[in-house]
């Protein structure tokens, strides 16, 4: 009795392994063979070398290599098994894909087994998967590597994931003890990130998921852009410094601080990609310049109130652009900074330096109002008469219509 249960739930499951297999087939198509169970190719992934990366094209460039290892009986259905084997996201063609020569092994499982490589040299596309630069230059990124086996051909074989080689460590396994995770370590820096683990993990039986994350090493972005926007942004700003009758050199220097601003912005551009959220290091370049558009019409006003014969409205207009607007100007910055929450910036670090940059802001403020506050009242006392020359001019109308 117990036989023919035992019997009729091994029918129940190659019917059911074959309904599946029936799946994996355009209608009016069915295999020549059938067989019970998969029959398991064995992938070793690894990545051998950096060759480049590109934020605004979203690809890694380097060399992988995919070892497939196969007993005999997988060439029964097709003639070359590591074939069925492929990476999804390679974009650079089948001339960069080079097949290396076979070895021949014994399993005292399996019998004679096949083991062969494939390296894959070219552009691994990411374009199909998450990639935020919200928080560049100061962001990680993950590198995703879809292995995976041409359909139909799961109907017959399953990937199974060989964690070998030096560094290796298997992170995960099953009930059988077969591989479900493994990581290999890269420690290396290249193309711009420090780069820490090789992970690959089974996704099912005939997809395998790889990835690496990394660092950006934000030093040398920050050398060719950040500190050169600093300098120019502090010509700007002490224009200021100069006597309000030095007209053209106060202006000029403003101005070439927003071409130089402008230039250095061009050059992020075109490193990263037209759509997607606004990075960090675009937006403080975009402040910067709004900046420097009201530093011209700071310009403007002191040059009129100082025509105008309000000399210490103008002064006080020329403190406040040199050193309210400069502190308010910081503070937008890292509170803009602060707001992304960028994981390789400390939070409390980066919570600390935004409370310390408002106070500093707020008290420049207000001692600049306590130390001009003879200009306030002559602004006050200045309102006062044009509202009192509008009242006259508003009553006198009216007498006159009467």
């Amino acid at each position: 009795m117990a036989f023919r249960f035992v019997l009729v739930l091994l029918r129940l499951a190659a019917s059911d392994v074959a309904e599946r297999r029936v799946q994996d087939l355009p209608r009016g198509f069915e295999f020549n063979e059938t067989m019970n169970g998969w029959i398991p190719l064995t992938i070793i992934p690894s990545w051998d070398v950096f060759l480049g990366f590109s934020d605004k094209q979203k690809y890694i460039k380097g060399r992988m290599t995919i070892g497939t290892v196969y007993p005999e009986v997988a060439t029964t259905f097709v003639e070359k098994p590591e074939d069925m084997v492929d990476v999804q996201n390679f974009g650079s063609g089948s001339g960069d894909i080079t097949t290396m020569s076979s070895l021949k092994l014994w399993n005292p499982k399996v019998g004679k087994s096949t083991s062969i490589s494939k390296t894959y040299v070219g552009e691994f596309s990411q374009s199909l998967y998450p990639y935020d630069l919200s928080c560049y230059p100061f962001d990680r990124k993950t590198m995703m590597f879809i292995i995976s086996l041409q359909k139909p051909c799961g109907a017959f074989y399953r990937l199974a994931l060989g964690c070998v080689g030096e560094g290796s460590v298997t992170e995960s396994v099953d009930d059988d003890g077969n591989v479900l995770q493994c990581s290999w370590p890269i420690n290396a820096s290249s193309v711009g990130f420090d780069w820490e683990m090789f992970t690959c993990a089974l996704n099912g039986n005939s997809t395998l998921e790889c990835q690496m994350s990394g660092t950006r090493q934000s030093e040398a972005l920050l050398k060719i852009y950040l500190w050169p926007s600093i300098i120019y942004g502090l010509m700007g700003f002490q224009a200021f410094a100069l006597g309000v009758k030095l007209a053209m050199p106060r202006v000029a220097t403003t101005m070439l601080a927003l071409l130089s601003l402008t230039n250095l912005r061009n050059q992020v551009m075109n490193t990263l990609p037209s759509s997607g959220a606004t990075s960090w290091l675009e937006e403080y370049f975009l402040l910067s310049i709004s900046f420097m558009l009201l530093n011209l019409m700071g310009h403007a006003a002191s040059f009129h109130l100082d025509a105008t014969g309000r000399h210490h409205t103008q002064k006080m207009v020329n403190k406040f652009n040199l050193w309210g607007v400069l502190s308010l100007f910081v503070l937008i910055v890292i509170a803009r900074l602060h707001v992304r929450e960028c994981t390789v910036i400390d939070p409390w670090v980066s919570l600390t330096t935004l409370l310390l940059t408002a106070t500093a802001t707020v008290s420049i403020i207000l001692f600049l109002v306590w130390y001009h506050r003879s200009a306030f009242r002559e602004f006050g006392r200045q309102l006062g008469l044009e509202a009192e020359e509008l009242a006259k001019g508003l009553h006198h109308g009216t007498s006159s219509a009467v």
